[in-house]
């Protein structure tokens, strides 16, 4: 009678994937991740880790930023109907209960003997001051926005004239319940979320110690608990405050306002993006591990037999910050190519930067701690298979994208200039292409033949070197993935003169292609193990050890 309302129903179905995420997520911490027994430290960062990750994922209050405002072309039974309270109680359960999850599934004692300990924990001791105070206030800021927005009052739907340059314009301004109809169910989240977040702290707090791991171990495995659930809970509770903000913000029917910012968003946002950036600590291993513990800057000293691994593995993950500025300045540079490149040239110019940023820092990578002459370790799956089929698929497809662009009318959207009208069409993308490949054989072909680490462990090698040719392969897949969109767009949006209209498809396959292509260019590369940092000698007796 009064239409369906899609937005209703896509909220209905994003709380159902939570619930069926969290449920998954139970069932592979129970009958799937705890049967591989593993007392690695990597294996406990991993759980630590995926826990807050999956919480984050399911933290998203975006489906109830319209709550308690009208839509004039909507029927509403009452004013309860404009709160939709599974988007807005959902992320709220969803958070808690992955966190309730994470720390009630730690791998359970395997000693048939075992060990009591007597030891008296408070919720306070595991939580961080500077945290601890910010989420609370945050958390009190959100009450102070849900008190005032009970004696806010309702607006009506309307739709106004503006008399302008040009003439007339009509706009539509969207009504609200009364206050304290948004400000009960904000409420309810806010003080759901408080209880939850307290009731998991405790359980944290309590729950058993891993037998194998030493009392400050297991102190700093609690602290990082409290770290990931306090700041996802910060985040849910200030979005709580921007949904509040949103409401406040609607102009009243006789404003002539028409726009608004929303403050308490932007301090969503900030807050949002200081909690992403609060790091918790990390879980050191009591022992000597060769110099694993010293790219976490832990304060360990170095053990002798790690060599210039740590430094070596230092210097490669300054990839991190080398990259960015080199595919800035690239993209900078490629400004000067549009006349005859479009946005091919900043795009292709900025990835070439990025592959010559890798070519140098394994040049000086080899130049500080490899000394020439010295024989290259053998490589297996250098770089992994799905890898390089991506980047098959990518230029084998940009063969027939090409041909297609060969022979379209110029202008269309997306379109590139060339070299003038007697040049081919498909020389541009072409050009970026091989320059692409070119710039990744040449990168990889030094970090292939440069000689091996001369202070260092034969597999902390093979490890840099993967992490090189991974880094130039998914810059190269992306690049070309990133130019099969561009043909496709270009395809897809070709101007017609009296023929057959453009296929639209083609436009699809280039807004996907550039999804491929933004995946494959910041796909994280793999991280360090403290096996990495072994002598050879180490690895061999554990490996045998395992064996027995």
């Amino acid at each position: 009678m009064f239409g369906i309302n899609w937005m209703e129903k896509l909220i209905v179905l994003g709380t159902a994937g939570i619930g069926i995420a969290v449920v998954t997520y139970f069932i592979l911490r129970v009958f799937v991740w705890t049967k591989g027994q593993s007392k690695s430290l990597e294996y406990i960062r991993r759980h630590a880790y995926w826990t807050g990750l999956i919480a984050w994922a399911v933290s998203s209050l975006s489906g109830a930023n319209r709550a308690g405002i009208y839509d004039p072309g909507q029927f509403y039974a009452s004013n309860w109907s404009t709160i939709p309270w599974f988007a807005i109680l959902g992320p709220v359960v969803a958070v808690l209960a992955v966190h309730t999850i994470g720390q009630s599934t730690w791998p359970a004692p395997k000693s048939p003997r075992r060990i009591a300990v007597l030891e008296f924990r408070r919720t306070r001791d595991y939580v961080e001051p500077a945290l601890g105070w910010t989420v609370a206030g945050i958390f009190t800021l959100t009450a102070a926005i849900t008190t005032f927005l009970f004696f806010a009052p309702g607006l009506i739907s309307a739709k106004s004239v503006i008399l302008g340059e040009t003439g007339q314009s009509s706009q539509t301004e969207y009504g609200r319940a009364p206050g304290y109809v948004l400000a009960v169910s904000l409420t309810v989240a806010l003080v759901a979320l408080a209880a939850g977040t307290l009731l998991v702290m405790r359980l944290i707090a309590s729950r058993r110690s891993l037998e194998h791991l030493t009392p400050e171990q297991n102190k700093t495995l609690r602290t990082i608990g409290m770290n990931r659930l306090l700041r996802v809970s910060a985040t849910v509770a200030s979005g709580l405050g921007a949904i509040a903000g949103n409401y406040l913000m609607q102009p009243a029917p006789d404003s002539t306002a028409t726009s608004w910012v929303n403050w308490l968003a932007i301090i969503n946002m900030v807050v949002l993006i200081a909690m992403l950036l609060w790091k918790p600590p990390f879980l050191d291993s009591e022992t000597d591990d060769a110099g694993y513990n010293a790219l976490f800057n832990t304060g360990r000293s170095v053990a002798t037999s790690a060599g210039d691994g740590p430094a070596a593995a230092k210097l490669s993950n300054a990839a991190g910050v080398t990259a960015p500025i080199a595919g800035t300045l690239g993209l900078l540079v490629g400004l000067l190519t549009i006349p005859w490149f479009g946005w091919l040239g900043p795009l292709t110019l900025a990835l070439v930067f990025v592959l010559l940023s890798h070519l140098g820092l394994e040049l000086l990578l080899r130049k500080n701690y490899a000394t020439p002459g010295t024989t290259r370790t053998q490589l297996k799956a250098a770089v992994p298979t799905t890898l390089l089929v991506a980047i098959a698929i990518g230029g084998l497809s940009l063969v027939p994208m090409l041909s297609m662009v060969s022979s379209i009318n110029k202008g269309g959207m997306y379109d590139w200039p060339s070299f003038g009208s007697s040049t081919p069409h498909f020389l541009v993308p072409l050009i970026c292409a091989v320059a692409l490949v070119g710039g990744g054989v040449a990168s990889a072909a030094v970090v292939l033949r440069s000689p091996s680490l001369s202070n260092a462990s034969e597999l902390l090698d093979r490890t840099l070197r993967r992490r090189s040719l991974f880094r130039i392969c998914r810059t190269v897949g992306g690049g070309l993935f990133a130019l099969l969109a561009a043909a496709s767009l270009n395809v897809g949006t070709e101007p017609t003169f009296g023929g057959e209209s453009a296929s639209s498809e083609f436009g699809m396959v280039g807004a996907f292609c550039l999804v491929v292509a933004a995946t494959l260019c910041f796909y994280p590369v793999r991280g360090f193990t403290p096996a990495d940092f072994m002598p050879a000698a180490a690895n061999a007796t554990g490996t045998t050890s395992l064996n027995k």
